[in-house]
């Protein structure tokens, strides 16, 4: 059966929402729109896709890029620490005429061999570190959401990783590590033993386990994780299971 057409408004920030997009994007009768709000620097939009860079305007700003632009599916396929726009677009969906998907990948579980404490607010993991005493922390936590972390450069030698410059609070109290993540276990464990780390800080992000956590472990390092708020709208954990779900729309 052909499938009408639907204009797909997809805000993204993970690898689940650029290979939803694509997939989508080859569906007969479907056009996709993937919305970046501050990406790191310069992003190709995904293949066959038209793609909006920058904010919309808040929430009214959105809803009126809806209507302009004949929007009659959203999705929101956001970084699961983009917490302020998390939030935004899940009470949105409350109040659209029209179907709507959210996509929460799966958060990162502890393996044997890892020793982490959960946490819910930056401040409450700021002052565990602190009760801890750990002297040199490796904080990987992205650069633009290092400015809620400065508090711990009171107490300790904080590093951070970043791959573009531009990025990232300049605070002089930070050791920037300007490199891309390492794929590699090995690459990690060097990383964190030749700076005599004592702790990782990391947001959970989910999708697949960076290899970061795995030198860690290795290392028999703690990590303090910083888990994503909860949200109230049903989510989908798999990007193929939305995909299945609109192109089955009449």
């Amino acid at each position: 059966m052909q499938t009408r057409h639907h204009h797909i408004l997809i805000l993204g920030g993970t690898k689940e929402a650029r290979l939803l997009a694509e997939a989508l994007a080859l569906e007969p009768g479907l056009s996709v729109t993937y919305a970046l709000h501050a990406p790191t620097g310069t992003v190709a939009a995904p293949e066959n896709c038209a793609l909006h860079i920058g904010s919309f305007g808040g929430e009214a700003g959105l809803i009126r890029f809806i209507a302009e632009h004949e929007v009659s599916v959203l999705v929101n396929a956001l970084h699961p620490h983009a917490q302020a726009m998390q939030e935004r677009v899940d009470g949105l969906f409350q109040t659209l005429d029209m179907p709507t998907f959210r996509l929460a990948r799966p958060l990162w579980q502890a393996q044997p061999g890892d020793s982490w404490t959960h946490f819910s607010r930056a401040q409450d993991l700021t002052e565990a570190i602190a009760r801890a005493g750990h002297e040199r922390l490796f904080c990987a936590v992205g650069p633009k959401a290092m400015a809620q972390f400065l508090p711990m450069t009171a107490f300790s030698t904080v590093f951070a990783r970043r791959f573009d410059v531009s990025r990232g609070t300049e605070d002089a109290s930070i050791t920037w590590i300007d490199a891309l993540p390492h794929p590699t276990i090995e690459a990690e464990i060097a990383l964190l033993a030749e700076r005599a780390i004592q702790a990782l800080v990391t947001k959970n992000s989910g999708g697949d386990r960076p290899a970061k956590l795995d030198a860690a472990a290795s290392l028999g390092l703690p990590v303090f994780v910083l888990d994503p708020p909860s949200l109230k709208s049903p989510a989908f954990e798999r990007w193929q299971d939305i995909q299945n779900v609109i192109v089955g729309l009449g």
